[in-house]
């Protein structure tokens, strides 16, 4: 009568039969989950996808992420702010004759301003959601009289990849304008950990801006990495920065180009923000100071 049902269990009744069978099967879709392994790949555009099998460009759930070829050694973080040598990939190197202009450039008054950060804070395994949060970074160029810079001082808050991407930025960006970086001073202060390269972009950003003289847009927030070439690269997590992005009661979002951010345009019309692509330092310069890039004075 019962051929599908042990014997022991035809005596129960019919709830805590049930009860024993939804406890079996849970039981079972436990152990296999714990014994499963977890994948994560990264999507253009979208949020990271978790899966239980190994795919081209997946880590291991657990393991470091990487997000550059450019190196720096891991080192204890300092209480204080920490003044950083130049990566040895860098197109210009500390103390060396600058390409960019073959004269002292003028002095220029310590330019002190915001700056919209969206960045990952201390990221929490398993989580796809919820690591992004915008910032609001300080940010300060000054003039190096002796020459001997770029001086870069990154907040000790910034983690190792952040700290490589405040540098190509200013590199970027003295060779957007023809700035001899030899005479930049670049400091940066974040208020809480940060880690990852997308926030280059909006580095770059300011750094043109306090060198030119503008100011950048109260509406606007930006990601996308910076290369030494001016190109803004895409990243990934759009969708969970969009909500960083609102989180700092911005209504405009500036996004890097060749990626399918069709989603994003439809997203941000139902968060009120409006998503502009950019290739480039000097098409991302535009959208956030509504100036033009053009040559240091």
């Amino acid at each position: 009568m019962y051929p599908e049902i042990p014997i022991f269990t035809r005596c129960l009744p019919l709830r805590s039969l049930l009860f024993f069978l939804a406890y079996v099967g849970s039981a079972h879709i436990s152990l296999n989950t714990g014994w499963a392994e977890t994948w994560i790949c990264p999507r253009p555009g979208q949020s990271d996808l978790y899966t239980d099998r190994e795919y081209p460009g997946c880590r291991q759930l657990g393991e470091a992420k990487t997000y550059s070829p450019l190196q720096i050694s891991p080192s204890v973080r300092p209480t204080q702010p920490m003044v950083v040598r130049p990566p040895v990939s860098s197109t210009i190197t500390p103390h060396a004759p600058s390409p960019l202009r073959g004269r002292k450039p003028m002095p220029f008054a310590e330019v002190s301003m915001p700056l919209p950060v969206l960045g990952v804070t201390q990221a929490k395994a398993g989580f796809i959601t919820g690591a992004w949060a915008g910032l609001v970074a300080h940010l300060i160029v000054a003039y190096k009289a002796d020459g001997k810079g770029p001086e870069v001082i990154p907040d000790s808050n910034m983690m190792p990849v952040s700290v490589h991407s405040l540098w190509t930025a200013v590199v970027a960006a003295a060779k957007a304008v023809g700035y001899d970086p030899r005479y930049l001073s670049v400091r940066l202060l974040v208020p809480m950990p940060m880690d990852g390269p997308s926030a280059g972009g909006i580095f770059a950003v300011g750094i043109v801006a306090a060198l030119l003289g503008d100011s950048i847009r109260q509406d606007i927030c930006m990601s996308g990495t910076i290369e030494p070439d001016l190109e803004i690269r895409p990243v990934g997590g759009l969708v969970d920065k969009m909500g960083a992005c609102r989180d700092l009661r911005k209504t405009t979002m500036i996004v890097p180009d060749g990626l399918d951010n069709s989603h994003l345009s439809f997203t941000g019309a139902e968060r009120s923000i409006q998503v502009i692509q950019v290739y480039s330092l000097s098409e991302a310069y535009t959208a956030a100071t509504g100036q033009a890039l053009r040559p240091a004075p």
